[in-house]
């Protein structure tokens, strides 16, 4: 029975083992036909794979999969690498300039109009790939062909990335795509031109927060200088090792006397927009384009300016949606707000809106704003070191929307408390406004009062003959519509002074009085003002100069 019972057992435990021998067998059997089906259809397994690392690279509402989904084919396709390597580690949506998506192919045409999309960051661990494509990815482009990963930090921020790689490109005249951003490094400047000055500058003593970013390119290395908004952003030449063909000065006075003579207008018109060295059967050249407004003239010359040729003359459109006239009347007003000339400012972006009144969507203390839609556009202004956002009206109405610009000036200037015994008297009843002016070449001080009931007199402090007395007449509307705003920003009058910057001559000081206070600024120091003072002063020049 024992044996009976063993011999049992043992039958038992061969079938046992049989069974999971043959079961093994046929698993691994499954194995082979699942790699065999999976190396017959590499359609599927990239699907299934591109699905994996979407999953957990994509945000949710954010990089649609079909955009996702283009890179990762067009860089297997391109590298011939495995999509289960490669990861999704950033992206940003992005507005291009052109249809070429800011990566025009060498003799490419790109259309002009503005496209919307995406800029896509993938990497392996070793390796970074950037890709720039449209809205839907339709239309991908590789910005990099193959580049080492960057250690740079974290929050690092990609518009100034941008912004340096633009200015580089522009002054290597090399694609952005042959361009790295090897090294970002925060710091604190040491005063508003982020230790760099201008010849002849004077700068805000501020401290300033921004970083320090090393961009390179082949054998060449920019270092640039930033603001924490890229707004303001500084070659540092003598860290930077570029080799670069300067415009002989015979030269470029020699192309503007010929763009002058072309155009029709005065040479401080026009600015040298672009110049570079190029090469043809008769030697060595220059190409030079002239600009003014949205004009453009190309010059082809010797490198002594003694022959020049038109090569081509054309006027830019910034957006096919956008008149002509109205780009033309935003950049006049950008160059007086930026005293920047026109031809080295350029239209970066325009988008349409409907505006919710007929001030665009920006309160203007002296007006009454009707409730009614306005359609129109943002334009985005740019010189490269600073940003001007305007609303825009279909009728030609051009606001300048300060809390959308970055501009270079918009540094705030530390104030001072003005000395007890340094204050002026207090508003004499029935005045609410009172501004004192003094400085300048002439060297002359006046005084102009708002009164309560309208009148604005001005007088010279002085003049013992009051010889330029005038007096004028303010609606009541008006002059109420200021008494609110007044109200509105008593906070501003607080007995400060707003110095001007060390070095600034011949600036005039104004002192402005209200029933809360004084505060001193200067017209050097102005743009620097906070916001809500800028206002006041820029309403107040509007009433004391246009009722004349």
């Amino acid at each position: 029975m024992k044996n009976t019972l063993k011999n049992y057992c043992n039958t038992k435990q061969a079938r046992i083992f049989t069974a999971l021998v043959l079961s093994g067998m046929l698993s691994i059997g499954s194995s082979l036909s699942a790699i065999k089906s999976a190396t017959a259809a590499p359609a599927n397994y990239f699907a299934q794979t591109a699905n994996e690392v979407l999953k957990e690279n994509i945000k949710t509402n954010s990089l649609p999969s079909r955009v996702a989904s283009a890179v990762l084919r067009d860089l297997s396709d391109r590298e011939q690498i495995s999509n289960r390597k490669v990861e999704i580690v950033d992206y940003t949506q992005r507005t291009w300039r052109d249809g070429c998506m800011n990566l025009p192919k060498p003799d490419e045409f790109c259309t002009q109009a503005l496209v919307p999309g995406w800029r896509v960051v993938l990497s392996n661990g070793s390796h970074t790939w950037i890709y720039h494509t449209d809205n839907n990815g339709r239309s991908v482009r590789l910005a990099n062909p193959y580049i080492l990963t960057r250690n740079l930090p974290q929050n690092f921020p990609n518009y100034i990335e941008d912004a340096v790689l633009e200015d580089a490109s522009r002054r290597l005249n090399l694609p952005t795509s042959r361009l790295n951003v090897i090294q970002a490094q925060e710091r604190t400047w040491g005063n508003g031109c982020l230790n760099l000055p201008r010849p002849d500058e004077a700068c805000t003593q501020a401290l300033q927060k921004g970083w320090r970013v090393v961009v390179k390119a082949a054998d060449q290395t920019l270092v640039y200088h930033t603001n924490t908004t890229g707004s303001k952003i500084r070659l540092n030449k003598k860290e930077s090792e570029v080799s670069e063909a300067r415009l002989p000065a015979k030269v470029r006075d020699a192309v503007l006397r010929r763009a002058s003579e072309e155009s029709g207008l005065p040479q401080r018109s026009l600015s040298i927009v672009e110049s570079k060295p190029t090469q043809s059967t008769y030697g060595s050249l220059w190409q030079v384009t002239v600009g003014a407004g949205l004009n453009r003239w190309v010059f082809v010359t010797d490198d002594n300016g003694s022959r020049i040729q038109l090569s081509s003359q054309y006027g830019e459109t910034p957006n096919a949606n956008l008149p002509r006239d109205i780009a033309e009347r935003v950049l006049v007003r950008a160059s007086k707000r930026s005293q920047v000339p026109i031809s080295q400012l350029r239209i970066t972006e325009v988008e349409p809106r409907q505006w919710s009144d007929s001030c665009l969507g920006i309160a203007d203390p002296l007006a009454l704003c009707a409730a009614v839609v306005v359609p129109g556009w943002e334009v985005t202004v740019s010189d490269r070191q600073q940003r001007l956002v305007y609303r825009v009206s279909e009728s030609g109405t051009v606001i300048l929307d300060e809390k959308a610009s970055s501009a270079d000036n918009n540094t705030q200037i530390k104030p001072i408390s003005i000395p007890r015994s340094e204050l002026p008297l207090p508003l004499d009843s029935g005045v609410i406004f009172r501004q004192i002016s003094s400085g300048g070449f002439a060297g002359r001080t006046y005084e102009t009062v708002l009164l309560d009931d309208g009148r604005l007199i001005r007088v010279q402090i002085g003049d013992s003959n009051d010889s330029e007395r005038s007096v004028r007449r303010i609606p009541l509307e008006q002059v109420q519509r200021f008494q609110r705003l007044l109200e509105q920003q008593s906070d501003e009058f607080n007995n400060v002074s707003y110095p001007a910057p060390r070095g600034a001559a011949d600036y005039i000081t104004y002192t402005l009085t209200s029933r809360d206070g004084t505060v001193k600024y200067n017209d050097v120091s102005q743009n620097s003002l906070p916001e809500d003072l800028r206002i006041i002063v820029n309403t107040w020049k509007r009433i004391s100069t246009t009722y004349q």
